[in-house]
């Protein structure tokens, strides 16, 4: 029987690992695009759009994974969603945006920049509070083209998350529900002008973000094949580590968004899937409460990392190991600091604004 309980298997330690591992990836990637020039462009694909892909494939299957589990129960409905998942986005997204704020500001008194000053208003910091930020699909000419706010380049992923959670949500509800959920149908067309998008457009003309939704999606299949059918531990292994190879030797920097890799990360996860779910072997509660810290700050340390590297960026363009290794411990550090007191709540936001919402 498929589970993802911590008690049963490996799987969730396995999916926390790799959410870990996609935020360190967008965080040292960053990194050495600002301070390691000699490993720019190399041979391999670049580790901040890979980490980028792999949040997409994983939220595709953990989201999926919460629909289809918590809908069992009848009153759990797209109200609860929709809270839960504010919680979860907010509760990183309004501190870091505070922090963005702050350190921006700072940035441009001592240093000064172009690229964070146009981008840095209060009418900017209020669309990236709405997740209206680079706005792409069929009603893009009714919105306002607002940019990421400040130096929070990362952003621009969190409103194509958050649009294709309540798009995909709505139409679960509307199929599951029927006759009850009729007023959904708004939600649906209005959230669904980015998912609509991103099923073959991108961010930009060179392609970046190309089909985000798709490997979404592709991260969901990954869950409802996952319930019915896995290999073996041995030929879930083999798929994982042939993928991981393929994906290496076929993906190339600055062309991580070509769809037609998406399939290789896909396999990839799907394996880590096939394994994990064979038992528990990992058996250290030390290491498992390590990884669950590691994850528990990743959100907030993909929102955060940019920001805090631009300034040495711009003091120490290509600085070498010694900026590039300090600002990324910095990074984590801060991350981690901020988050134990925001993200690794949410939990407990979610259930205040549970019982608001019932008040």
């Amino acid at each position: 029987m498929f589970s993802l309980h911590y008690s049963k298997n490996d799987t969730s330690l396995a999916l926390d690992s790799l959410r870990c591992f996609a935020a360190q990836a967008v965080c040292i990637g960053h990194g050495l695009s600002f301070f390691m020039p000699q490993l720019r462009g190399g041979q391999f694909p670049l580790p901040q759009n890979v980490g980028v892909l792999l949040f997409f494939v994983l939220s595709g299957f953990l989201i999926s994974h919460t629909l289809v589990e918590r809908s069992k129960d009848p009153q759990y409905g797209f109200q609860q969603f929709f809270i839960d998942r504010a919680a979860r986005i907010y509760s990183g997204l309004l501190p870091c945006l505070i922090a963005i704020a702050i350190l921006d500001a700072a940035t441009l008194h001592f240093i000064g920049d172009a690229t964070i000053s146009a981008n840095y208003s209060l009418r900017t910091f209020l669309g990236n509070v709405l997740l209206l930020e680079t706005y792409r699909g069929p009603l893009e000419g009714h919105f306002p083209r607002l940019p990421t706010f400040g130096s929070g380049s990362p952003l621009w992923t969190l409103v194509i998350e958050w649009h294709i959670y309540l798009f995909v949500a709505a139409i679960f509800f509307l199929a599951a529900r029927r006759m009850k959920s009729l007023s959904l149908i708004p939600v649906a067309l209005f959230f669904g002008q980015i998912p609509t998008h991103y099923i073959f457009g991108a961010l930009q003309d060179d392609g970046v973000g190309q089909s985000l939704f798709l490997l979404w999606l592709g991260g969901a299949a990954i869950f409802v094949l996952a319930r019915r059918w896995l290999p073996s531990p041995g030929t879930s292994l083999a798929i994982t580590l042939a993928s991981a190879v393929i994906y290496l030797l076929v993906a190339r920097p600055y062309h991580e968004y070509q769809p037609r890799t998406y399939p290789l990360l896909l396999l990839f996860v799907f394996g880590i899937v096939g394994v994990t779910q064979a038992g528990r072997l990992l058996r250290s509660d030390a290491f498992s409460k390590i990884v669950r810290f590691l994850a528990g700050y990743s959100f907030t340390l993909y929102l955060i990392h940019h920001t805090i590297m631009y300034p040495a960026f711009l003091l120490w363009k290509d600085g070498g190991w010694l900026v590039f290794a300090p600002l990324v411990i910095l990074s984590n550090v801060v991350a981690a600091i901020l988050a134990v007191f925001t993200e690794m709540r949410h939990k407990r936001l979610a259930q205040y604004l549970s019982r608001l919402a019932v008040r």
